[in-house]
């Protein structure tokens, strides 16, 4: 793979730092929006009142370690991100080619192990979706077919945020080839998410990501003609055991391992990754720290929660960005047509789990565009796994008008607090909203005293490095330790 000339307005640099500024806004909006998950609005605000919380060198109210946050070390995020992490390392074995099969091996392999580089134990809380599709017979051999099987055992009414929490960096391979994305979404997606809402919802964020990294925002691109429309619809229904085998789109075998590659020479690009790679000390050993540690964390006393009088604005006064709305909606209305690929057959009469039955354009162009985040009831207890409720706050705050703030890097932090304080799925769409703006603002604008506090930040950074040798093309790798390209996709994987 190599960037096309031409393919985007940016030079190489800009590129590389939104790449870099999606990864990492999403790991800060999943660490910090851990605060408040499963929480309810009032309780959050009894905690936190109106912040600021605690992370990094930022002083705030410390995290409520209960026994749920307690399994977790400051500064750490949670399974969001390490799922978008297991993508970023299987598109890194794959050169940039997503493969369903390596990536549902890795995912299993991970729900049993986690990540063996952080020392980690199996995650906690991976969601009622993933854990019931990943323990389906079919899984790793044919991961759509049991994602569809589930689906439908569930009414196809399944519409949780597990797979948007994940996909946002598939934007970044083949950004400049609007089909190719949409189609390596789609098969990230229906992994575990078979639901047409989990894929419109998908196709949204990472389109967003890819015309970032283009810099296409303020273009203005035609409707998709009816060919391409009808192609991307029977994507959607890969896995469908009434379909024909060629139309399903999940892949038939597992890739060939990927070797190591060192670096060959020098260019532009590689040296800001070796600039980028040099602020930080990138040895196995400072990644060895265990994760949710064996002695919970304990609460320390908590300061008194004063909320004043008249507190300052919040995001709500920001408004809106009339470029980025614009931009927004033009890929809204672009993919809105996706929530019409079920068919009279195939739609719910009535909903066997706590999601709402939501079924065609309206209803996702009324989550896309909330007058407020209130309005969205993120905290509600029956949905707050509600896919286009995550989607919905994700691209609220991904549109506010950063000018209402000192800095950039200081409207990431009062979104994503703000977002935080909504409570619900709080890390969830903290990663989704987190991975948006900070492909709008590039890596170098994300608030400093937060990047440093990601207990794991230099881990992060090969990550990002060795993605983006992928991503441009270039020979100039990181030496970084990079033996998790090298998984056995085929140990494990059952015969068709």
């Amino acid at each position: 793979m190599s960037i096309p000339e031409n393919a985007s307005k940016l030079s190489p640099d800009e590129i590389y730092d939104r790449l870099k500024g999606c990864i990492f806004g999403a790991a800060l909006g999943d660490a910090v929006g851990l605060a408040t998950e499963f929480l309810s609005k009032s309780k959050a605000r009894e905690l936190y009142g109106i912040g600021p919380i605690s992370f990094g060198s930022d002083k705030g109210y410390e995290f409520h370690r209960d026994y749920h946050r307690r399994r977790w070390d400051d500064g750490d995020w949670t399974d969001d991100t390490d799922q978008q992490l297991l993508i970023v390392d299987s598109l890194i074995a794959t050169n940039g080619l997503f493969n369903s099969r390596d990536f549902a091996h890795r995912l299993s392999k991970w729900v049993n192990k986690g990540y063996p580089e952080l020392n980690n134990k199996p995650p906690f809380g991976i969601g009622k979706t993933v854990g019931t599709v990943l323990s389906h017979s079919k899984f790793e051999a044919k991961p759509h077919r049991a994602s569809w099987e589930v689906w439908v055992r569930f009414n196809r009414n399944m519409a949780a945020n597990g797979a948007l929490m994940r996909t946002a960096v598939l934007g970044a391979p083949f950004f400049w080839d609007e089909k190719q994305v949409i189609k390596q979404t789609l098969q990230a997606t229906k992994v575990t998410h078979a639901d047409p809402r989990c894929c419109v919802s998908s196709l949204i964020v990472t389109n967003l990501i890819s015309r970032l990294l283009k810099d296409n925002t303020q273009d203005i691109l035609p409707d998709l003609d009816d060919e391409t429309k009808k192609e991307i619809l029977k994507w959607t229904q890969s896995g469908n055991p009434d379909n024909q085998s060629d139309l399903d789109i999940d892949s038939e075998d597992p890739p060939s391992v990927t070797k190591s590659r060192h670096v060959k020479k020098k260019s532009i690009i590689g040296k800001i990754i070796n600039k980028v790679s040099s602020k930080g000390n990138n040895s196995e050993t400072n990644y060895i720290i265990r994760r949710n540690s064996d002695k919970l964390k304990q609460n320390n006393p908590r300061e008194v929660v004063k909320i004043p009088e008249n507190p300052p604005p919040g995001i709500d006064t920001f408004g809106a960005d009339p470029v980025m709305s614009a931009f927004v909606r033009s890929v809204v209305e672009r993919y809105k047509f996706i929530t019409n690929s079920v068919s009279v057959e195939q739609q719910p009469e009535k909903s066997l789990t706590n999601f709402q039955v939501d079924i065609g354009e309206e209803a996702l162009l009324k989550y896309c565009f909330p007058d407020n985040l209130a309005s969205l009831e993120l905290d509600e207890g029956s949905s707050i796994g509600y896919v286009y409720k995550c989607l919905g706050s994700a691209l609220y705050c991904f549109t506010r008008n950063l000018n209402q703030q000192p800095s950039e890097g200081e409207a990431f932090k009062t979104i994503i607090t703000e977002l935080t304080l909504e409570a619900g799925d709080s890390d969830t769409n903290g990663a989704v909203a987190g991975a948006l703006l900070g492909a709008r603002i590039g890596y170098e604008k994300l608030p400093k005293s937060w990047v440093d506090g990601l207990k794991f930040k230099s881990w992060l950074e090969d990550r990002v490095n060795s993605l983006w040798t992928v991503v441009s093309g270039k020979e100039d790798w990181v030496e970084v330790d990079d033996s998790y390209k090298s998984i056995d996709v085929s140990q494990g994987l059952k015969k068709k």
